[in-house]
């Protein structure tokens, strides 16, 4: 699947090891899209004639899921990312 094709495609140098700090942004993005997908799967639910609650509360709590999990991962990049800004300001 997707983790796996990525995680394949990041190789070890034998002096450094390289961090999926650009491909754990892009999976944040795609959050952002299955996000996008959760709120055009409500308005059509709301658009039918008999309102299907269960269905439409499933779809909120899957946004929900999803919009945490965007978050974690924009905040851990965001950390890491300025950490390393940090790092490289101050070495001599």
């Amino acid at each position: 699947m997707f983790l796996e094709s990525r995680w394949n495609d990041m190789r070890a140098n034998k002096h450094k090891v390289r961090l999926p700090i650009g491909s754990t942004a892009r999976l944040a993005m795609e959050l952002e899209e299955m996000r996008v997908k959760c709120c055009q799967a409500a308005e059509n639910l709301m658009k039918q004639k008999r309102l299907d609650e269960a269905e439409l509360d499933e779809c909120a709590r899957l946004d929900d899921a999803l919009a945490a999990a965007q978050r974690l991962l924009k905040s851990a990049v965001r950390r890491i990312t300025l950490a390393r800004i940090k790092r490289r300001i101050q070495a001599p």
